[in-house]
């Protein structure tokens, strides 16, 4: 079925938190009937980008754009899973700072603006969407964790993780990614830390916003937020929210199952850029 391509009816301005700087940011969304897709920029004059055109990294617990004019904005993933997550394939976000607001560690306050806003189809327009035709595969350097991409009628992800810890242990989430689905059972998981890794993470310069607000802390005694669980592998979700925001980094939407097993940023990245690479390629 033909699928028309998708943007807001009205603008959203909203501020909040970074995560890992610590510091207030400002993202202001626009609609776009240029058919460029989602459009990266920076609020001081810069003009923006098509994501896919970006260069990205990841520090390891977050997922960085690199504009061409040297601009980096941090902690992109659940902004653009959102994005990804309701169907949005025409929107220019032009950030002031350094760092996308956390908000609560999820994607749920994303949701709620958009909803807010409001989408449109946009009429003569038709969505593209590439298909996966062969089996991809990225893992690190142990062989334990990878992530792979594999032929599917629609897009599809599943993510494992296994911890040490009792309170998180093996989880798993299986889901066809719809908006309804992603809304619903993926967007309102929060992003989670042990508390063990918290100091480390300090160290190396990140978390300096990091707060029970905002995150999931596992002590060796359980969760310490004064919270409940939202689902019983909200973990595992979280992952699967990561993954989606990763793979909007693509440029395109998606038709295959992704499964992602003990992975993170960095390896959802390196099939990113494998991704990016098939479809410069023409194939679909």
């Amino acid at each position: 079925m033909r699928m028309k391509r998708v943007t807001l009816q009205r603008p959203i301005e909203v501020e909040g938190l970074g995560l890992h700087s610590g510091k207030i940011s400002k993202v202001v969304m626009l609609p776009s009937d240029g058919g460029d897709g989602i459009m990266i920029g920076a609020v001081k004059g810069q003009m923006p980008y098509p994501i896919g055109e970006c260069d990205i990294f990841s520090p390891g617990r977050s997922t960085c754009v690199v504009l061409p004019s040297g601009h980096t904005i941090f902690t992109m993933e659940h902004l653009l899973a959102a994005l990804y997550g309701m169907g949005v394939d025409d929107i220019i976000v032009l950030v002031d700072g350094d760092e996308i607001p956390i908000f609560d560690g999820s994607a749920g306050q994303w949701v709620k603006l958009l909803e807010e806003a409001g989408l449109r189809e946009r009429e003569g327009t038709e969505k593209t969407i590439y298909s996966v035709c062969s089996p991809l595969c990225v893992e690190d350097e142990s062989g334990d964790a990878w992530v792979a991409c594999l032929p599917c009628e629609n897009l599809k992800v599943t993510y494992v993780i296994s911890f040490d810890d009792v309170s998180i242990g093996t989880q798993t989430f299986v889901a066809e990614v719809t908006r309804t689905r992603f809304v619903e059972e993926i967007a309102p998981s929060r992003t989670f830390v042990r508390l063990k890794d918290v100091e480390e993470l300090k160290k190396e310069g990140l978390a300096r916003g990091g707060s029970l607000h905002n995150a999931l802390v596992f002590g060796n005694d359980g969760l310490l937020n004064d919270t409940q669980m939202r689902f019983a592998n909200e973990c595992a979700r979280h992952k699967a929210l990561d993954l989606l925001g990763d793979l909007a980094l693509v440029g395109l939407p998606l038709q295959a199952h992704v499964i992602g097993y003990k992975a993170g940023h960095r390896l959802h990245l390196r099939l990113v850029d494998r991704l990016r690479r098939l479809c410069k390629g023409g194939w679909s």
